[in-house]
């Protein structure tokens, strides 16, 4: 047995490490996958929400005070009139910014002026006057058009950049292009801020987008929007109310505020924002740089990898409660972290994978450890020969085993059944060794006892008398183990079960005894009310424990008493009834009145017998699925009752 128990120990264990090292493999799979394909439509959008919380948790770098945005407001298009205006405004507004490092003129000029094309030249010579302004142009998402401004601007323009966007599917603009290619071939063409940064003696910041691929977006980080960049209405530019030295070596962005005019866009910080602000925030992060870096998927996975393998050991050795709390202080852990890592070095592990794999591990390892441990539960079950519930249908195991047969319900069932059975037995061990140490003893201490007196005073014990004295003790001890034995028999060997009729087996059982009830003038009657009941029952092991209650009922009922055995149903159990007319049984012993080595107690004459006769009435109702009870009133005798399921002809 201890092997056998040694050998299913080791399998179970073995099993979980198993489970275990599957439950590795599989989140890891799993998180590298997802750190791979993140351009699966969930991952996408659970990164990109992730991205955007951590835009905004995390403490924004404060506006860059070289950068100076004159805003097309509300109030200048009040005081200069409708938009557009004439581009001989543009052209004075030029004027007025000499001392500037660079000016781009967030306008697209690509047509020239239908009713005023004098200006066009106004605005080229103002341009050209200044010497450092860059104009935009616009390259179609397909990269098959270039929309660029009317030659004359754009050959008076010290550089043209590109302004074009690329939100994202969810129309959050997060990143831009520093460079792209046209589809025709042609070199890559430099974006606004980048060529602003070269105009304005930047070297530096324009040599780090040479190690940018082209085609490659780059993650904006977005400022402070308090106080953020220095505004300046256009028309207090124009008519002077803001002195040059304002500008003076300074970069200044012109370009739409008003409401309804331009570009607004949505950004990770939340809200609508001009498009000119995030051409200053991109030039800011241009030359600070101050880009948000995207972990590469090798390193997302190692970092999943890393994070994986403690909580999965975290798992294995906790309780499951212990377990929970790991799994999801490592998901805690890895946000902070990751919201760290993105404040002071600019840095973004992609989480969806990480988490998917670390919010999975709890139930995933629950789901499979419970298989495991009912698997070796239900092999268990199986060797103590524990069967589907078979619990009283209105009890509370039987409801929670409705569920089905391979359920946790159902399985807790049985499993309560076998540690009631285990604690049944080992309290019926106690009891068997405490009989065994006194009752069984008992005769054998008294025919030694007889044989030493006979050997002592040979003249005083005729050996007829030491014979039948040891007869009776061997007798007696012979019942007690046939007792053991059919007890034992009732509560685990396997039943035979077959149709009978129970009005004959009652019968029979009350025809044995009959001469017995005869020598005391006992009137011993059995009533069928039911001659037709049939049940699929061990006929042997029900006579028996019916027999045992006859016995009692002859043994405590006064001569001439009456012994009355009936059979009735209540629909769903045959009762089968034994009264008596003896003393009765007293209210504190029927608490235990059906457990082992409970004696009633005998008068004169009548001593108490083993202890069992009950215990196996208890044990054959309960097998066959009903129950054994017993109702007295002292002084008016007792009625046992042995009920048993109705079953089909």
């Amino acid at each position: 047995m201890m092997l056998t128990d040694t050998r299913h120990s080791t399998g179970m264990r073995r099993r979980l490490m198993l489970e275990w090292l599957a439950l590795v493999a599989v989140l890891t799979l799993l998180s590298t996958a997802l750190a791979f394909w993140q351009n699966l439509p969930g991952i996408r959008d659970v990164n990109r929400r992730a991205y955007d919380l951590s835009m905004q948790a995390v403490h924004s770098p404060p506006a860059s005070r070289n950068i100076v945005i004159i805003t097309i407001d509300d109030a200048s298009i009040d005081a200069l009139g409708y938009w557009p205006w004439r581009r001989s405004v543009h052209a004075a507004l030029l004027d007025h910014l000499h001392g500037a490092r660079a000016v781009a003129l967030d306008l697209i000029l690509s047509a020239p002026h239908p009713t005023h094309p004098q200006d066009d030249r106004i605005l080229a010579e103002a341009i050209g006057r200044h010497g450092r302004v860059v104009l935009p142009e616009v390259l179609s998402p397909d990269g098959r058009y270039r929309i660029t401004p009317i030659p004359s601007l754009a050959q008076a323009a010290a550089a043209l950049g590109r302004i074009d966007t690329s939100p994202g599917h969810d129309g959050v603009l997060r990143t831009v292009e520093l460079r792209r290619t046209p589809q025709n071939g042609s070199p890559p063409l430099p974006h606004l801020i980048v060529a602003l940064a070269r105009m304005s003696g930047q070297d530096a910041a324009v040599e780090r987008t040479r190690a940018i691929p082209p085609d490659t977006a780059s993650f904006i980080r977005f400022i402070d929007p308090v106080p953020g960049y220095t505004l300046y209405p256009y028309a207090a530019v124009l008519n002077g109310l803001v002195p040059e030295a304002a500008f003076r070596d300074r970069i200044v962005l012109v370009g739409a505020w008003a409401s309804g005019l331009g570009d607004q866009l949505p950004t990770p910080m939340g809200g609508m924002t001009a498009g000119v602000e995030i051409l200053a925030t991109a030039l800011q992060n241009l030359q600070d740089d101050l880009w948000i870096r995207i972990s590469p998927a090798w390193i997302t996975a190692l970092a999943g990898l890393g994070l994986i393998l403690p909580v999965c050991l975290g798992l294995g050795v906790l309780s499951p409660r212990r377990g929970l709390a790991c799994a999801l202080a490592a998901c805690v852990l890895f946000l902070a972290a990751n919201a760290l890592l993105l404040q002071w070095a600019g840095y973004w592990l992609p989480p969806a994978g990480i988490l998917a794999a670390l919010i999975l591990a709890y139930p995933l390892w629950s789901w499979r450890s419970q298989e495991a441990s009912l698997s070796h539960i239900d092999a268990e079950l199986e060797r103590l020969s524990i069967p589907s519930t078979s619990a009283d249908p209105g009890s509370d195991l039987a409801m929670h085993a409705r569920a089905g047969p391979d359920t946790l319900p159902e399985r807790a069932v049985r499993l309560h059944q076998a540690v009631t059975r285990l604690k049944q037995a080992t309290q019926a061990q106690e009891e068997t060794l405490s009989f065994l140490s006194h009752d069984m003893r008992s005769p054998q201490n008294a025919i030694l006892a007889i044989i030493e007196l006979r050997r002592q005073a040979p003249e005083r014990w005729a050996e007829g008398a030491v014979l039948a004295h040891i007869e009776q003790q061997s007798r007696t001890t012979l019942d007690l183990v046939d007792h053991i034995v059919q007890l034992g028999r009732a509560e685990s060997a396997p039943l035979n079960r077959h149709p009978v009729y129970l009005d004959d087996l009652i019968q029979e059982c009350c025809d044995r005894r009959w001469p017995k009830a005869e020598q005391r003038a006992i009137a011993l009657r059995f009533e069928a009310r039911h001659p037709d009941a049939m049940a699929d029952i061990d006929a042997e092991l029900m006579s028996r424990a019916i027999g045992n209650l006859l016995d009692n009922a002859l043994l405590y009922t006064p001569e001439r008493g009456i012994v009355e055995c009936t059979l009735d149903t209540d629909g769903r159990f045959w009762r089968i009834h034994v009264q008596d007319t003896g003393p009765g049984i007293p209210p504190d012993q029927m608490k235990r009145l059906f457990a082992r080595f409970q004696r009633l107690p005998g008068d004169a004459g009548k001593p108490a017998g083993s202890g069992l006769g009950l215990a196996f009435v208890k044990a054959v109702a309960q097998r066959h699925g009903g129950q054994a009870s017993c109702v007295s009133t002292p002084g008016q005798g007792a009625r046992f009752t042995i009920s048993i399921p109705v079953q089909a002809h």
